[in-house]
């Protein structure tokens, strides 16, 4: 036995020294290999096209990672690319945190899991870490351009087109700094002078800023509306499909004159995944087919409300105002304004009139994308129904308010200006039942409203069906028998939420009374 044990060793020795041997031997083929292609492409070694490039994931990778690579360790550098970075994320050095985010992205292309948990990472631990707004929102710029450029190397991917929207919905549009994100946003997809001092080829690129995507006049560009694929000759007419434009879900939208909401950009790329679900018979490798076909819809509903919300801002700043901190105190400072009170700084008068308008005309797109995913899905549908009327109560409110300050605009034609307040008045006038009907379908006690009701003889009406079915007349007073019951009888577990449509109530009816006088 102890005769065998120098062999032994000098064995495994004899192994190791081959595979070494081996991994050498494997680099400078791999090498040999690549000077060899580029030739053949080029005619001169080293210089490969731009186009070449980028079609390879592997170029910007250094020699010493491209030898490890070649000789058969992608598997062991991607470990130690993982344990480094989020070693770096959790010690908050992120020195080369991104050329390792880069790394881990050439060496697993294939890996949809790798791309969303990449861009969730950026956009939502490392943006966290910084400590300034602007480079919070730099950073989430980095992790959406992370997911284009997964999306150029694999286009129509369900997974990487569902992340970019979800980022510029959660992180730009619905995050605790969305009013500073969503006003950059839309600032920046207007033409502008671009900060960038590099371009998009140099290897110290990073975006920081979104890139210009209309025209002078809020029109889309063309390059971003230009088809790239004909449409599926058995696809059934009248059937969305993705024709390849990078914004075609915008088109019937514009114009956009104060730039592109973050909500308008995640549906864009909602629907695209949409899409690519229902037509292309995709799958999302995290996400259920619920989830993927509901969110066109919330997009669109979050995208009205925050035009609403951008059209009180600015009538705030045509009369003077402070604009509050919190949303529902915004509704009324100006509700009691007449028609013939003077405006302070009418410059602002056009974008709040533009802003209710685009709120309302969001309105029936919205809808029409909750019905259709309501006839294929029945979880959430309570929910989603009470999505519909808010956005449908809130539509008339909106185009009320849009004419009645277009009516005070300074040196407006009398004719005009009487045209506009009797609109104001009949949308002011249409919102008043929508909105008692919202109140007593979701924002009321069950239990103080049903005895109120009239008797049915159709045993299967649900309740909700049975307060549609009220004369308009007779809301008013089923909504305020209800309310004084629910005050005898102590904790009202819908007061909160009553108390938007509540204030939407006093302003219609503050405006009333001017109009009506």
């Amino acid at each position: 036995m102890s005769d065998d044990q120098p062999r032994r060793g000098a064995g495994r020795f004899g192994i190791v020294a081959l595979l070494l041997a081996a991994l050498v031997a494997s680099g400078f083929s791999g090498f040999w290999a690549r000077q060899r292609r580029e030739m053949a492409v080029t005619g001169r070694r080293g210089e490969a096209p731009a186009l070449v490039r980028s079609a390879s994931s592997l170029d910007a990778m250094p020699n010493f990672a491209l030898a490890l690579l070649l000789g058969g360790l992608r598997g062991p550098l991607v470990m130690i690319l993982w344990t480094s970075s989020e070693t770096q994320k959790n010690e908050r050095n992120l020195e080369d945190f991104d050329t390792q985010v880069e790394w881990i992205r050439r060496l697993q292309p294939e890996f949809d899991s790798v791309h969303i948990f990449q861009m969730w990472n950026k956009a939502y631990n490392i943006s966290v870490q910084m400590a300034s707004l602007a480079n919070k929102y730099i950073t989430i710029l980095d992790a959406l351009n992370y997911g284009h450029s997964v999306d150029r190397e694999r286009p129509d991917n369900i997974n990487i087109i569902s992340q970019i929207a979800q980022i510029y919905f959660d992180k730009l549009g619905s995050s605790q700094e969305k009013q500073y994100y969503r006003k950059r946003v839309r600032a920046e997809t207007l033409p502008h002078k671009s900060r960038q001092t590099l371009r998009r080829d140099d290897p110290g690129w990073r975006p920081l800023e979104m890139e210009t995507m209309l025209t002078a006049d809020g029109r889309i560009q063309p390059e971003l509306l230009q088809p790239t694929r004909s449409r599926p000759a058995d696809l059934p007419a009248g059937e969305d499909w993705n024709n390849g434009a990078e914004l075609q879900y915008l088109e019937q939208i514009q114009p956009f004159p104060y730039g592109l909401s973050p909500f308008a950009l995640a549906y864009n790329d909602f629907k695209r995944a949409q899409i690519l679900q229902r037509v292309g018979k995709q799958k999302h490798i995290q996400l259920s087919s619920l989830v993927v076909d509901s969110r066109p819809a919330l997009a669109l509903k979050n995208w009205s409300e925050e035009e609403f919300e951008r059209g009180r801002r600015a009538e705030l700043g045509a009369f003077g105002l402070a604009i509050p901190k919190e949303r529902l105190d915004m509704e009324l400072p100006t509700a009691d304004l007449a028609p013939q009170a003077g405006v302070p700084h009418p410059g602002w008068i056009d974008e709040a009139v533009f802003s209710y308008r685009r709120s309302a005309q969001l309105v029936p797109a919205a809808v029409k994308e909750y019905d259709r995913h309501m006839r294929e899905y029945l979880t959430n549908v309570g929910t989603y129904r009470s999505h519909i009327d808010g956005l449908e109560a809130m539509a008339p409110v909106a185009m009320g308010d849009a004419d009645y300050l277009q009516a005070m605009t300074p040196g407006i034609d009398a004719a005009r200006q009487g045209q506009l307040l009797a609109s104001a008045k009949a949308h002011y006038e249409s919102a008043i039942p929508k909105l008692q009907r919202t109140m007593l379908k979701y924002y009321v006690s069950r239990d103080a409203v049903e005895p109120l009701l009239p008797p049915v003889s159709d045993a299967t009406t649900d309740y909700v069906r049975r307060i549609e079915q009220l004369p308009a007349e007779q809301l008013h007073g089923i909504l305020r028998q209800s309310l004084a019951t629910m005050s005898r009888g102590g904790y009202d577990q819908y007061g909160e939420d009553r108390i938007e449509y509540e204030k939407y109530m006093q302003r219609v009816r503050s405006r009333l009374t001017h109009l009506h006088g």
